[in-house]
């Protein structure tokens, strides 16, 4: 998820471990009754904003994937493919809005409940329903895939 929202892996590891840290520091602050996804997730949401609000939301670039030792044709063309979609993707996640983005990443990449992303980001839970559909829809018509 951090790596969707800051298209750069390096980054996005650095971030990772940073919220795994707080994980530990403040497990003393985490409600047993409430999903440990939800908390985790929010966590790291929290630090990927902050370090956007101290980059004042400066562009990073995807670093390119490296190709694995040897491929056969097939596997390159099926690699060539999928890496021109992921980029596609990345590309339409970027125009959405920030909310938009954000509802969409909890979703697919989270599996979190709209009443989860709700309670997380601090909104209605029909705000949160709204901008997945308006994101799902600026996705399908970016991407120009359907299923």
């Amino acid at each position: 998820m951090i790596l969707g929202w800051t298209k750069n892996p390096h980054l996005s590891q650095d971030l990772f471990q940073e919220t795994w840290v707080r994980v530990i520091e403040h497990r003393d602050g985490f409600d047993p009754s409430k999903k440990f996804s939800t908390w985790l997730f929010a966590i790291a949401l929290n630090l990927t904003r902050d370090h956007w609000r101290r980059e004042k939301r400066a562009q990073t670039d995807i670093d390119s994937e490296r190709v694995e030792a040897e491929p056969s044709s097939t596997d390159i063309s099926r690699e060539l493919i999928e890496k021109e979609r992921m980029q596609r993707l990345q590309t339409a996640l970027s125009s959405l809005s920030e909310l938009e983005r954000e509802v969409f990443m909890l979703r697919h990449f989270g599996a979190m409940s709209f009443s989860e992303i709700a309670g997380m980001l601090d909104i209605n839970l029909n705000t949160a329903l709204s901008r997945m559909h308006q994101a799902m829809n600026r996705l399908k018509e970016l991407v120009g895939e359907t299923k």
